[in-house]
């Protein structure tokens, strides 16, 4: 028979090397998250809600409907953000960095924009600019922004898995 301690650090010993390999596992797979930016204008926040609820073409047309009305500065940076989130999201790659680019245009510091516009660089492959956009977003949005520290977190343990 084995003692209980023997089990236990056994149990430790295989947690601590799989852990590696689990962190590799998931960082590959995962992909960071997308922000919306929320204004009083109904279609954008019909938009929104259509996003929230994974109805990404819908999100898109709310989007492109605002866009089709004369917009305040900060109602247009809300639409451009939320189309470059839906459009990342549809896989239109293309149209998503053109959106978040017309948002970053408007406002360089907008947090979500820069942080869509990490995301949509990610799904496009580059992973190091990537991580730079969602860092940068990470430090205008603030330390207790949980969106942003999940992409910063994501993103390093990409780093981490694709260096071994």
């Amino acid at each position: 028979m084995s003692s209980p301690n023997l089990l236990k650090v056994f149990s430790l010993g295989l947690a601590i090397s799989i852990a590696p390999l689990v962190t590799a596992s998931i960082a590959s797979e995962a992909v960071p998250e997308f922000a919306t930016k929320s204004v009083s204008n109904g279609k954008i926040r019909a938009g929104i809600a259509a996003f929230d609820k994974g109805s990404f073409k819908k999100a898109a047309f709310f989007q492109e409907a605002a866009l089709k009305n004369k917009l305040s500065k900060s109602r247009k940076l809300a639409a451009y953000t939320n189309l470059c989130a839906a459009k990342g999201a549809l896989g239109e790659l293309s149209a998503a960095a053109k959106a978040c680019d017309a948002a970053l245009a408007i406002s360089p510091d907008s947090w979500q924009a820069l942080n869509n516009k990490g995301v949509v660089t990610w799904l496009s492959g580059d992973h190091i600019t990537a991580s730079s956009q969602l860092s940068a977003a990470a430090r205008i949005a603030g330390s207790d922004n949980d969106l942003t520290n999940k992409n910063v977190k994501l993103a390093a343990a990409h780093k981490l898995a694709s260096t071994k």
